[in-house]
C-alpha cells in the first residue's frame, strides 16, 4: 500500500520512524485539522471565542508535543481500532491546549478557591497512572474515557465531558470551571455535575451481569 494512501493510524507509525517529507505533508494534512477543531473548542471554553492566530499556536505547540523525545508519543502509539490516532490526536491537543490558556491565566487566578471532595468510588473512575509509565499511556487511558463520554446523549452530554476534563486532566478547581465564559454554572453547579458525570461513567465502566435483566445506558446530561 502507498505509504501515503495509509490509514492515519499507520501514517502516524510511519512517522514515528520516518523524516520523509511526503509522509509528514500526509499526516499533517490529515492531522491538523482534527487538531485545530480541538483547540477552537477550548478557546471557547476559556474566553467565549476562538481566533485563527490562537488555534494556529496551539496546533503548532501540538505537532512539537508529538515531536519531543525523538517522537515518543508517536514510537509509543498503539492503534485501539480504526483511526485511533485521531482519538489519542484530540487529547494530545485538549490537553496542550488548556495549558496554553492555563499559562496565560496563571497570574491572574485568585480569591476565593472552591475544590471539591468526591467520594472514594467517584474519584476510581480515573485511573492512576504510576509516574514510571509512559506519558503515552496516560494519554490512551484518557481517550478510553473520552470515547465513553462521547456516547453520551443529551443536551448538556459536551458541556460535562468538558467540565470532567477540566477538572480531573486540567486540576482546575470548581470555581475556575464556574468562571469559564461557556461554562453558564456556578462552582455548586460544577460541583453537582462532578458527581453526576462520574456517578454515570463508573455505572456505564462496571462489568455487565450476564444473569441480570439488561438495563439501558445512562447519560450525565
Amino acid at each position: 500500500m502507498d505509504r501515503l494512501m495509509a490509514p492515519v493510524n499507520e501514517l502516524a507509525r510511519n512517522c514515528a520512524r520516518s523524516a520523509d517529507t511526503a509522509v509528514w505533508g500526509e499526516f499533517l494534512d490529515r492531522c491538523a485539522p482534527v487538531a485545530a477543531l480541538v483547540a477552537a473548542r477550548v478557546a471557547r471554553i476559556w474566553h467565549g471565542r476562538s481566533t485563527a492566530s490562537v488555534v494556529d499556536d496551539i496546533v503548532q505547540e501540538v505537532f512539537l508535543k508529538l515531536c519531543e523525545q525523538e517522537r515518543r508519543v508517536l514510537r509509543d502509539f498503539k492503534p485501539r481500532g480504526e483511526d485511533s490516532f485521531f482519538a489519542l490526536l484530540r487529547v494530545v491537543t485538549a490537553s496542550v491546549a488548556n495549558d496554553y490558556f492555563r499559562r496565560q491565566h496563571s497570574e491572574k487566578r485568585g480569591g476565593k478557591v472552591v475544590t471539591m471532595v468526591l467520594d472514594e468510588e467517584s474519584s476510581s473512575v480515573v485511573p492512576v497512572v504510576p509516574e514510571k509509565d509512559s506519558e503515552i499511556q496516560r494519554a490512551v487511558l484518557f481517550s478510553e474515557l473520552d470515547h465513553k463520554l462521547r456516547s453520551a446523549t443529551g443536551t448538556t452530554a459536551e458541556r460535562d465531558r468538558t467540565i470532567f476534563w477540566l477538572y480531573y486532566l486540567q486540576g482546575l478547581t470548581a470555581d475556575e470551571i464556574a468562571g469559564l465564559p461557556a461554562s453558564g454554572l456556578s462552582a455548586k453547579g460544577v460541583e453537582s455535575a462532578l458527581r453526576r458525570i462520574t456517578t454515570w461513567l463508573r455505572k456505564e465502566l462496571e462489568p455487565s451481569k450476564p444473569d441480570g435483566p439488561a438495563e439501558p445506558a445512562g447519560e450525565p446530561g
